[in-house]
């Protein structure tokens, strides 16, 4: 069974080899039926595995939707104009409840979940502790609605 973190390096290498050029937006779609704090845990790990992706500091993060009403969609906005789009829905997806669009200046690549491998269990995730400022500022933006500007300056 293919983990997250394979997912995700397998992304990472495609961006290395450079066919896609620069990375100028993402769309991370993901279902999973996780539930109070491991949904904004979730959130923080994807939007810094996208932040990652794009290479540029996260600038400000709108945020609609909640964790009760089981859909958060989070828009992030980077430095240099980069965007993504991060949406988590609380609900068991098809495949392996991934949806990825990336964009490059040169190419893009898809993952479409509803195309993978119908395995039993969702993609696995790493365990690492997500980083504690992103898991307040987000829950700061899903809980104001409004958009939220990097606490301190920059990220």
């Amino acid at each position: 069974m293919t983990t997250l973190i394979d997912f995700h390096r397998a992304v990472q290498t495609t961006l290395a080899s450079k066919r896609l050029g620069t990375p100028v937006f993402v769309r991370y779609l993901y279902h999973s039926p996780i539930r109070g704090q491991a949904v904004v845990t979730r959130l923080a790990k994807t939007a810094a595995t996208v932040r990652d992706w794009l290479g540029a500091p996260l600038e400000r993060i709108v945020a609609q939707g909640t964790t009760a009403s089981r859909h958060v969609t989070l828009l992030l906005e980077f430095r240099g104009g980069l965007t993504a789009v991060v949406t988590w829905a609380g609900t068991t997806g098809r495949g392996d409840g991934i949806d990825l669009t990336l964009i490059g200046n040169h190419g893009a690549i898809y993952h479409d979940a509803g195309d993978a491998s119908q395995w039993d269990e969702a993609f696995t995730s790493d365990e690492a502790a997500p980083e504690k400022d992103l898991v307040t500022w987000i829950e700061s933006a899903i809980k104001s609605g409004r958009p939220e500007d990097a606490p301190g300056g920059k990220r």
